[in-house]
């Protein structure tokens, strides 16, 4: 038995040794043949192509916001791919998260088309600041602050739809920009929604028991007035954002 058990472990290093000595083979021929290369990314892209039609892409992305042993960049990058299709809106991207920046969001108003009457289709906006959140990070470090701002922005990201927008507004505050809404009885089931699955307990790291625990306060600000700029209906979702903080935090105000 231990003769088969050093056989079948020699064949495995062999195996993991050819398997090297040939990537090394195709690297070099990569770095010296840019028709090589072009091949070979058109077949990486083909897999990947496979790979993100049977994925579910929402649990990957949850995987992601837990696995401590991707850099900052990779996750970025694999993060933007899993969304390729979903998000539609290109712009400046928040190096941590993957999310549209501010910046992106004021072009996105900018570039909004109007309707046939001229006027700007209903829409609400949700300013959404974390509580606990300065707690954690002073308590646990900027490293985990990073994967907690990561795995709210996945939480945001998984409850809204593909039309919807997300963005980090800066430090750990997002906003999300749901379309079409006219009612505020429906914006408030949205708020409470995002409320729901940001409370939810986050465990960083699968193999640690400890857990962490957030609240957000929202603010709700509604299109009603067409002729209202973005900058407007941002400034009233964020006056609304500091009422649901003073009044106890973990909580939703409607701007009015």
């Amino acid at each position: 038995m231990a003769l088969i058990t050093n056989t079948a472990a020699s064949i495995s290093e062999g195996q993991e040794v050819l398997a090297q000595a040939t990537l090394d083979v195709r690297l070099d021929e990569i770095a010296r043949n840019p028709e090589f290369a072009t091949e070979q990314l058109k077949i990486a892209l083909s897999y990947l192509q496979q790979v993100l039609q049977v994925a579910n892409r929402q649990e990957v992305l949850a995987f992601l916001a837990r696995d401590v042993s991707l850099s900052v960049s990779h996750r970025r990058l694999l993060t933007e791919l899993l969304r390729e299709g979903g998000q539609t809106v290109s712009g400046n991207r928040d190096e941590l998260t993957g999310l549209l920046t501010r910046s992106s969001l004021l072009d996105w108003f900018s570039q909004e088309p109007c309707r046939v009457d001229g006027s700007k289709s209903p829409l609400a906006i949700c300013f959404v600041d974390l509580d606990g959140f300065k707690a954690i990070n002073d308590q646990h470090g900027h490293a985990i602050g990073d994967q907690v701002l990561l795995a709210i922005s996945e939480r945001i990201q998984s409850a809204i739809r593909p039309a919807d927008l997300i963005v980090r507004w800066g430090g750990d505050e997002f906003i999300v920009v749901f379309e079409g809404v006219q009612t505020f009885d429906l914006a408030m089931q949205l708020a409470s929604r995002l409320l729901g699955i940001i409370g939810a307990p986050l465990q960083i790291n699968p193999s640690s028991p400890m857990r962490l625990f957030l609240g957000a306060s929202i603010g709700i600000a509604m299109r009603t007035d067409p002729k209202l700029s973005a900058t407007e209906l941002i400034d009233q979702a964020d006056r609304a954002m500091y009422q649901a903080k003073k009044s106890g935090q973990n909580s939703i105000q409607i701007f009015s």
